[in-house]
């Protein structure tokens, strides 16, 4: 509910009110007894509230912006990974003794195909 400040025209006391948008316009009696005047220049105060609103999504990109420096600094810090020749964790020389050892465990080595490819091209 905005809030309306009024003064009075005899007393010069200034009071507001918490009140509906359609109340704005009913007439506010000061302590004592005058009909008091709405401040104009300070109109009501209210927080817009909701997705909608500007400053929510501003906030919010402010929040992704931050989340997303915070992340890309930690992927930086962190040791790069390679995929090394093995066999059911057991590491070897290369892929193609890896197909061979799979092969002879009778594992299935296709996954090993593309990878012996691209170290016989190397």
């Amino acid at each position: 509910m905005p809030t309306y400040i009024y003064a009075c025209p005899r007393c010069g006391g200034r009071f507001d009110r918490s009140m509906p948008l359609s109340d704005r316009n009913h007439p506010q009696i000061c302590n004592c007894g005058e009909v008091a005047k709405k401040i104009i220049g300070e109109g009501p105060s209210f927080i817009a509230k909701g997705d909608g609103w500007v400053g929510k999504n501003i906030r919010i990109q402010g929040q992704m912006e931050d989340k997303n420096r915070h992340l890309s600094n930690k992927s930086r810090d962190l040791p790069s990974s390679r995929l090394v020749p093995n066999v059911g964790g057991e590491e070897v020389s290369s892929w193609g003794e890896a197909k061979r050892l799979a092969a002879s465990s009778g594992k299935d080595i296709s996954g090993y195909e593309s990878l012996v490819q691209k170290e016989n091209a190397a």
